[in-house]
């Protein structure tokens, strides 16, 4: 076993879910090492996604396309986060979005087969990917409430706040994309709030 794997994923598990010892182990075992590149991507349009993945180290975005053809961002994987496309995932569509490395990263992943065996066969990880989606819901409709009723300088310091990796991390096109406003914006909000 991965002694690395076994500490930052163990960790992540035992955080969210409690679990003895043994089972966590079994189910860590599951999960083998994944190395994406800047640029790489982790899925892409149209493909059914197939991987459930703990992102140990690195910066991911998913992004898809506006009716002009330009990049939306519309969420940031940071570390010791899953990342996965939920309707391709659960439903076996092909994805509308694109899930791309915007630094190296390394993490951990799990097919759909292997993830719907552990569901099956260890209830209490149930739970545990139950926490996941309830997680990742409850921040989609934050998400979703703030860019109605909030302004963009809002949503930048609550993104500061937040995710700092991401404000440090990210270009800034792909940040501006992801609060709704443009590129000169961002800067002048960025500018005021210095």
């Amino acid at each position: 076993m991965n002694p690395t794997k076994n500490n930052s994923l163990t960790k992540f598990i035992k955080q969210t879910i409690p679990f003895n010892e043994m089972e966590v182990n079994e189910i860590v075992d599951y999960f083998h090492l994944l190395k994406l590149k800047k640029g790489d991507y982790f899925l892409k349009e149209n493909q059914i996604s197939d991987d459930y993945f703990f992102l140990e180290k690195g910066l991911m975005r998913t992004y898809l396309h506006d009716l002009e053809g330009k990049q939306i961002t519309t969420d940031f994987f940071s570390e010791n986060n899953i990342v996965f496309e939920v309707t391709s995932f659960f439903m076996r569509v092909p994805s509308e979005t694109n899930i791309q490395a915007i630094s190296d990263c390394i993490g951990y992943r799990i097919s759909y087969e292997e993830l719907n065996m552990l569901f099956h066969n260890k209830p209490a990880f149930r739970d545990f990917g139950r926490a996941i989606l309830v997680k990742e819901f409850i921040a989609s409709k934050k998400r979703v409430y703030a860019m109605i009723n909030q302004t963009a300088e809002k949503r930048y310091q609550n993104l500061l706040s937040s995710k700092p990796e991401i404000i440090k991390s990210s270009p800034l096109k792909y940040i501006a994309s992801y609060l709704g406003i443009t590129d000169s914006t961002l800067s002048r909000i960025r500018k005021n709030i210095i």
